[in-house]
Order: structure tokens, then sequence, then C-alpha cells
């Protein structure tokens, strides 16, 4: 998608649709959204065809008002023959067509042909798109003589601004398999007063189909009656029974995960879940009416964590303190020789690569201790998954789980076939990971894949990402890592500088943010909650302050982390 344009996503109104999909039934109204994803675009008011409309004039009119909910769809298909309105189905999907390729017409006809830069699938979710357009509408006169459409597309097609006006944003969430915290699964839907309704019913239908296999299953015999939105701005959610009752753990989970989903409207400030016809659910320790901020331990991002900065000073593990004599404070005395290391989300232990890359080891801060866990040759950068179990990959590009007691485990992503890992990831709540691959053709690329617990555990699920954005075409990624459980920063280099890209797990959004003055950069530090830090190649460690406002931290380091 033109970067330039999918900036304007970052501030988008949260809404949803009556439905999991693209609605097409139900009233229309405005529906506040979430802090700081406020977009102030123009509303679209779609209009009926007018008389003795044009063919280009009539297919304009129908794009316009395919990107404008309406319950039915009504207004659009005003602009169809009565049999394409017949057999039309704007709830198949979404294609984003790119900015630019206005419709070709004729005196007969009318078609746009234009790059599709991403798709939604009738469950909302965001994929870029290589495909292109090549479309005819079919144009033909009625029998008052006026042009309609007799051949529309399947589902909608909407312009790259009028996706960006028109759509927006929202996150439910599932829970990780056997864990109490969730992982986001992020969508688009047209604005509407659907929005509450939406939010609910994506949490009861489940996760999409690429995240599914690495999440709860939805609750059986649970289904969405309605939402209501009081006043005072509290959501209750009437759901239906097709068996027996919830316990009450099955009950304290759906309610989180509602909770957490209508995070999503700063218009919700409390959520109420109950059966149809019956009270609200008493969840404790929140009663009847569970405030929006409810559920804190349930945050896909360990809240336990530290945000302190580590780094390689000269083979040493070190917590890097900002001041003007460039001194840190060493906190692995057993470790004097490191070449990669990691540090746990708690920052009691860190792991470490040894001097000849062939050993990986444990070293718990503040003791002379040194634990081998395993040895293997070549090994890279280390990272600690949330269950304390630590990932590595080495210079074959191969990746390997280990666990706590030295038991390693090689992961394969099959999707990546020859594909070499340069590196990699994992998300703060453990279920995706993302990763840098080499291809033969020496290309690097990003992407990201799902990670499924068990015996073994199995990463899959391969999806390229995109990072080329305007003014950046051809890209080679370096290093990546998650800046909140649904974005991520990106360095990559166009092969005349290098600098940081956020981006959305999705692609949806790609958007340059500096470093400038900075050169040479090679690695990041990325962490939820903590401000970014890029390394370049000489040991410089420059800290985000904003937006293409960097400042110099440190210098004099060999690789920089986060816990």
């Amino acid at each position: 998608m033109t970067r330039r344009l999918l900036a304007v996503l970052i501030a988008l109104v949260l809404a949803l649709t009556a439905c999991s999909g693209v609605p097409t039934e139900g009233p229309v109204e405005r529906v506040s959204a979430a802090p700081g994803r406020l977009n102030p675009g123009v509303e679209i008011a779609p209009a009926p065809p007018g008389r003795n409309a044009t063919p280009i004039t009539v297919v304009e009119g129908f794009l316009h008002a395919m990107a404008s909910y309406q319950p039915n769809y009504s207004v659009a298909r005003a602009y169809l023959t009565a049999e394409a309105s017949r057999l039309w189905s704007p709830e198949a999907g979404v294609r984003i067509y790119a900015e630019g390729n206005p419709v070709v017409e004729t005196d007969t006809s009318a078609t746009l042909r234009a790059p599709v830069v991403g798709t939604l699938d009738t469950q909302g979710a965001y994929r870029q798109s290589t495909e292109t357009i090549d479309h005819d509408f079919g144009l033909v006169e009625d029998a008052e003589g006026q042009w309609r459409i007799s051949n529309p597309p399947a589902g909608l097609l909407v312009s790259e601004y009028l996706f960006s006006s028109a759509f927006t944003r929202v996150t439910p969430y599932f829970y990780a398999p056997g864990g109490s915290w969730l992982v986001p699964d992020p969508r688009f839907y047209p604005r509407g007063a659907g929005a509450y309704e939406g939010a609910a019913r994506a949490v009861v239908d489940g996760a999409t189909e690429w995240l599914a296999p690495a999440v709860e299953a939805a609750p059986r015999g649970v289904e969405l009656d309605s939402v209501r939105v009081s006043a005072s701005g509290v959501a209750r959610v009437d759901l239906q029974r097709q068996g027996s009752d919830l316990t009450e753990a099955e009950r304290v989970a759906l309610a989180t995960q509602l909770v957490w989903s209508y995070r999503s409207f700063e218009s919700i400030v409390a959520v109420s879940v109950g059966w149809l016809g019956e009270e609200a659910w008493a969840i404790e320790p929140y009663g009847e009416v569970i405030p929006a901020t409810g559920f804190p331990e349930a945050d896909p991002t360990p809240r336990q964590g530290s945000r302190q900065l580590f780094a390689l000073e000269e083979g040493r593990v070190v917590r890097v303190l900002e001041g003007p004599d460039n001194t840190h404070l060493q906190v692995a005395p057993a470790v004097t020789a490191a070449t990669h290391a990691a540090v746990r989300q708690d920052a009691l232990v860190a792991a470490t690569v040894s001097a000849d890359r062939g050993s990986l080891e444990l070293a718990p801060l503040g003791e002379s201790v040194l634990r081998p866990l395993g040895t293997s040759p070549g090994l890279r950068r280390p990272q600690f998954a949330r269950d304390g179990s630590v990932w590595v990959t080495n210079d074959a590009g191969e990746l390997a789980v280990v666990s706590p007691a030295g038991d390693w485990t090689p992961l394969v992503v099959e999707e990546v076939g020859d594909g070499r890992i340069e590196a990699f990831r994992i998300s703060p709540d453990g279920a995706r990971v993302a990763l840098v691959v080499q291809w033969a053709s020496g290309q690097r690329t990003l992407g990201l894949a799902r990670v499924r617990p068990g015996e073994p555990v199995t990463v899959d699920g391969w999806r390229e990402l995109n990072m080329a954005t305007g003014s950046l075409a051809q890209l080679t990624v370096l290093d990546v890592g998650w800046r909140a459980a649904d974005s991520l920063l990106v360095l990559v280099d166009d092969g005349r500088s290098t600098s940081v890209l956020t981006a959305a797990q999705d692609g949806s959004t790609v958007v340059p943010i500096g470093p400038t003055a900075a050169q040479d950069l090679v690695e990041l530090a990325v962490a939820p909650g903590a401000p970014p830090m890029v390394r370049s190649l000489e040991g410089e460690v420059w800290r985000y302050n904003s937006d293409f406002r960097w400042s110099q931290h440190a210098a004099g380091l060999s690789e920089i982390f986060y816990p």
C-alpha cells in the first residue's frame, strides 16, 4: 500500500461492523474511537445515481458508495442492474487498490485497472497483495435509458484514501494456549454503529484463520445476541447459550477477552456480560460491571518485565547507564568474553554465547556462576521466550529452542525452505515470531510465523511482509523487534543508508521514523513500553525520542538488548 496514505491509518477512528465480516444490515451511527486513533477525515455521504449520469459517473459513484457502510449497501446497489444487485455479495471481502488509477471510460464501458495493495478477508483480516485489478463493470442501459452496472466485483473495491477514511482497525483478543495472557488479532471494519456488536462477535466467533492454530478456540455453545451501550458508556453484552452453562473459569475468560477487545473504544468505560434475559455475570473482583481497565494480568506483554537496557561491552554483560562518562554496570561477573547475550524478562538471568560461539550458557545476574545449556557451532543472538526457554539461531540459519534443563529442539519453518534465518524476535505473548530470512537470491525479507506450543513446538504459517515505502522501494531487512504486541520496528538498508520503520504486524502500515543522523546501523533493541534503541557498526547507540528525533545514548557497545 502507498505508505504515505497508509500512515493515515495510524490515526483511525476505531469502530466495527455488525458482524465479523463486512456488514450488510444494521443501523448507521458514529462510533467513538480509542485514544490516538481518531481520524478527522472527511465523512463519506454516498448518493444514488443521478438522472442521465454518464458511464464514468455511475462507476465512480458506485466506488464511493462501496466505501461507506449502509444497511445492505442499499445506495451502492442502486448503481446495479436488478439481476446484478440480487447476485452481488459485498460481504465477500475487500480489495484496496492504489491511488492514482482513475476509471478509464469509453462511450459504453468503464474499466478500473490498478494495483491491489491489500485485501481484507471475510473476517476483516488484512493481507498485503501484489494482485492487479482489471475490471470491466459491464455497463448497460436499463429500460429508462439509464446506465447501470451489470458486472460488480466480488466483495468491495475501495481506494487507499477511502479505505483510510472509511475503515478502522480493531483488536480482538484470544488466549494463548494454556496461558493466562492474551494474544491480539487485529482486523479492519467499516465505521458504523455495528462496531460495538462486531467487537463482541469477533471474540465469540474465534480468531482469524491464520492465528487460530496458535491460540485457544472460542467457547463452544455460545452465540452473540446483541450489544447495548448506555449513555454512561457501559457495554452490556447479551449472549445466548446453545448447550450447557459455562463454568466460572470460562465466564471469567470470556469476560476478559471482551473487556480487552472493548479497550478499542474510548466511549466504553465498562463492560457487563450475561445470558440474554438474565442478570449480568458477577465476575470477581469486579462484580457485574467490569471497568475497561480490568484484568490487567491478561496483558499480552509481561507486566513484570524489566525495561532496563542491557548490552555487551568488551565481552561483558552490562546494564547501560546514561551519562557523560559512558560507564556501565557489569551485572554478570562470570561472563567475560561473550559474543552474544540476552536477559530474561525478570532481569535475573542472562543467556550468553561463548567466545568461540560454540556454547550457550546461563549466567544468574549478580553471581559468579555459569551453567552450560549445550553446544552448537556458529551460535548467534539468543532470546528468552515468555516460558523461560531460550531461542537461538546459528550461522547456517537454523533455529532451535532450548529448555531451562538444556534440552535442544530444532525448529523447522517449512515455508522458509532453503532460506536462512538471519534474525528473529518472538512476540511478547509468544504466539508469533518475526523472522528475517535471506534467500538464495541474496534478498533479505521480513515475515511472521505462528508459534504452536506442544511437543515439539511448531513454527509455521510464514507470511512475508513487504517493507517497501514510497521513498524506500528497494530494501534489505537487517533486524526486527516488537514495539508492542501487534506492531514492529524494522531496521532496513536501502543501499545508501540505514533507517528504522514502524510497521503493523499485518503490514497495513509501514512508516519511516529515522534516524537521519546515524550511519551504518546494524541492530535494534526494542521492547513494549521502553524507548527503542539502535546500534551502529561502530558501537554508537541511538535512542528514539519521537519520529525522526533520536539522540545518542551510549558508545562502545557490541550488542544491545532489552529483557
